[in-house]
């Protein structure tokens, strides 16, 4: 049986999925940008619920579909797929809105310039260390809570986890039949 998880239609989904997730980081980012102020950065934390809230909303519609929902491996695969969609679009997106709001992306500026009453250990010379900031929240806290609502929902969002059926991966995967990389010995045999 071919998997659905890799057809025409849940690549869209995981496209459209994650770029909603990424539309919901960017606004409080956007907000974040304008005002320029230290004391905002709770907003890009905002932008992660967000996040957070589409690809849990994605991998409960997941729980009804007859495949996904027989199958955590394929509903683990879809939930994490929309992530990095959402993760790379959010990432893009970011650097264009720095780019609009700091032309000057690798120029030394005044700290107070770039980022307004940041403390002495969060004070950048050039807006690209704002920018690494952003990235750091963009990829390590949206993947780390899409990871996170893909693994929970899978598994616990099920009613009957006792019945999981084995998703269809073609693997194609080279068996080791021989003598290569074991030194000779076959892999049950017990040596003292």
């Amino acid at each position: 049986m071919k998997t659905p998880t890799f057809n025409k239609k849940h690549l869209t989904e995981y496209l459209f999925f994650g770029a909603m997730a990424a539309l919901l980081y960017l606004i409080p980012l956007f907000f974040y940008l304008t005002n320029n102020r230290y004391e905002n950065s709770y907003y890009l934390y905002i932008g992660n619920a967000l996040f957070f809230l589409v690809i849990f909303y994605y991998n409960m519609r997941l729980l009804y579909r007859p495949y996904d929902k027989s199958r955590a491996v394929s509903m683990l695969m879809s939930g994490h797929l929309a992530t990095i969609c959402g993760v790379i679009i959010s990432v893009l997106v970011a650097t264009l809105l720095m780019v609009a709001f700091q032309p000057g992306l690798f120029t030394a500026k005044s700290s107070d310039a770039i980022l307004n009453n940041a403390p002495a250990n969060a004070e950048v010379i050039r807006p690209s260390g704002w920018l690494f900031m952003i990235y750091v929240n963009a990829v390590i806290c949206n993947f780390g809570a899409g990871a996170l609502i893909s693994i929970m929902v899978s598994y616990a969002g099920k009613r009957n986890q006792t019945k999981d059926k084995p998703a269809h991966v073609d693997t194609h995967l080279p068996v080791n039949h021989g003598n290569e990389g074991g030194a000779g010995r076959h892999p049950h045999h017990r040596h003292a």
